[in-house]
């Protein structure tokens, strides 16, 4: 079985809202519904996981840069 291949989050949210549209439309058959619900599930959590991941990366670089750069204005 070939490893999957690693998609950016833009593709895979991108792909989320072509599963949501492709359900919502009301012509996919109950069986496929099913399938692509499953794969969209999939995905959301991939999107959540990896923008919790973005959000703690943020909060580390922002966290390092208010102890290198002084909030006191100048002249002080």
């Amino acid at each position: 079985m070939p490893a999957k291949k690693k998609t950016s989050f833009e593709d895979d949210l991108a792909n989320l809202e072509r599963i949501v549209a492709e359900v919502e439309d009301g012509q996919t058959p109950l069986d496929k519904s099913l399938a692509l619900y499953k794969d969209g599930l999939a995905l959301a959590a991939k999107c959540g996981e990896a923008l919790t991941k973005y959000e703690q990366e943020i909060l580390t670089l922002q966290k390092n840069a208010d102890a290198t750069f002084s909030l006191q204005p100048f002249g002080d």
